[in-house]
């Protein structure tokens, strides 16, 4: 029976989760956590899971953060769970290593799946998707903070030591990436997603 951690701060899609999961007779949910924090002191401290279900948007720390902190200290296997389809979201995970993303509205089959698959070792995420998605630079991750905070291209330059011109061509591709036309449509896509 795999071991699983169940990291999300809505506790009545948690409790169903982990109710079903445990309905399943395949996976044993060793643990509820409401947030971030919480879950990186448990990785510290506790038995070690042989996958983490770790929602993405939470209060104090984001999944993204929270990702980004095991991947430092521990190779468990992660797979992000999501009310968002949205493929930036798939390239902020598979950067930050992620070993899937999957929608909350899922199977219950299908969940059981495909975390039976990631704790064998295999990702979610296809072949395509791992070899073909947008890149973001850590470059076009500053900007993209930055847009977020409502700084001007000309305070961006200034802070990254970047020509305005350079600056217009890191906001241009962001946009494409992003999938927007326009600044405000790139930051209320990216508060909406919680990654900034």
């Amino acid at each position: 029976m795999k071991k699983v951690l169940l990291v999300d701060d809505q506790n009545i899609v948690a409790l169903g989760i982990a109710k079903l999961l445990e309905i399943s007779g395949k996976i044993e949910v060793i643990d509820q956590l409401n947030n971030g924090a919480d879950c990186l002191e448990y990785l510290a401290t506790r038995l070690q899971p042989d996958v983490v279900l770790l929602d993405v948007h939470m209060e104090k720390m984001n999944g993204l953060e929270v990702l980004k902190k095991i991947r430092t200290e521990w190779s468990i296997p992660v797979i992000f769970l999501t009310t968002f389809d949205d493929e930036y979201l798939k390239h902020q995970a598979i950067e930050a290593g992620a070993n899937g993303l999957l929608l909350k509205n899922i199977g219950l089959n299908d969940l059981i799946d495909s975390i039976l698959k990631v704790a064998s070792g295999k990702t979610l995420f296809s072949a395509k998707q791992l070899s073909n998605l947008n890149k973001m630079t850590e470059r076009e991750n500053c900007i993209a903070r930055s847009l977020v905070e409502g700084k001007t291209n000309k305070e961006i330059a200034e802070e990254e030591s970047l020509s305005p011109g350079t600056v217009r061509n890191y906001i241009s591709n962001l946009f494409e990436k992003l999938g927007v036309r326009n600044r405000l449509e790139a930051v209320v896509k990216l508060k909406k997603r919680g990654l900034y």
